[in-house]
């Protein structure tokens, strides 16, 4: 017997036919022999056998051990905990274990099922941009949405990037994978003062109901919609063309206005192709 690592391999006479060596063991298991070695120095995965002139052979009913130890490396297991698992083994230490990584499985299936998600949102969105007449002024039909507010005092560009990033931050925290959009408020009072650039709050806009936290629901219904291309600080005029639309209709609406980024830096290079979506709840005969 010879002592390896902490583990025991036999040196005594074999059936050849019965074993692989270390190459054919490699082979077979689509892993490389340094793999084999390694794993033989640390004593996670001992040779059944080692001949008089020191040669490796691994028997075929290894060969379940291995693909086990494998699994559980590929979901991230430390080798040291595997050899420990391995060492100390049970039937209920293993089924432990088992059911731990099963639960890892599947938060990283739920994991990627938002990633998933997430990315199929991101495309429609601009496929709907790339199919949309950025010039003409539209009624479009909502869902209910929800959002998460954040109060600007100042005003400041700076501060609104900030509260921004709590708001994310926040938003991540809940554990929520969907989307959202960054938007922001303007109420009828600034714009009938012609103030189209000055905001007070930045929000979060969401279409599932948040889990946690404090969030605020956007009615759904119809919305005046229009479309504004180009630097924010210009919008003024896309407000002028709605607000021409909604007079010459003669429609009532919210006192607030939702502005969202429909073309935004990651989809845009310049800052002139930016698109701003500039939209406003519709009043009925029951919200008057």
């Amino acid at each position: 017997m010879c002592k390896k690592a902490g583990k025991f391999c036999r040196r005594d006479k074999m059936d050849r036919h019965e074993y692989m060596t270390t190459g054919e063991f490699a082979s077979a298991m689509g892993v490389s022999k340094d793999t084999l070695f390694h794993y033989d120095d640390i004593g996670l995965f001992c040779p059944e056998k080692v001949s008089e002139n020191g040669y490796r052979y691994y028997s075929i009913y290894q060969i379940e051990t291995f693909d086990t130890i494998r699994m559980l490396r590929d979901l991230g297991m430390p080798l040291k905990e595997i050899r420990d698992m391995l060492e100390h083994r049970s039937p209920e230490r293993v089924m432990h274990v088992f059911a731990e990584r099963e639960q890892q499985i599947d938060r990283e299936i739920e994991k990627l099922r938002a990633m998933k998600q997430w990315l199929s949102r991101r495309r429609e969105k601009i496929a709907d941009a790339e199919k949309t007449d950025f010039s003409e002024v539209t009624i479009q039909e909502f869902p209910e949405r929800y959002y998460l507010y954040g109060h600007v005092a100042d005003g400041l560009e700076k501060s609104i990037y900030r509260k921004t990033r709590e708001l994310i931050a926040e938003f991540k925290r809940s554990g929520m994978r969907s989307d959202y959009d960054v938007a922001y408020i303007q109420y009828d009072e600034n714009v009938q003062k012609g103030k189209f650039t000055e905001y007070d709050n930045t929000i979060l806009l969401v279409d599932e109901r948040p889990a946690t936290g404090q969030y605020e629901i956007l009615p759904g219904g119809r919305y005046i919609t229009a479309y504004h291309v180009g630097h924010w600080m210009n919008i003024g005029q896309t407000y002028e063309r709605l607000l021409q639309y909604k007079e010459r209709h003669h429609l009532k609406t919210e006192s607030f206005y939702i502005e969202r980024y429909v073309v935004d830096n990651f989809i845009a290079k310049e800052i002139e192709d930016y698109v701003t979506e500039v939209a406003v709840r519709i009043l009925d005969a029951s919200d008057r």
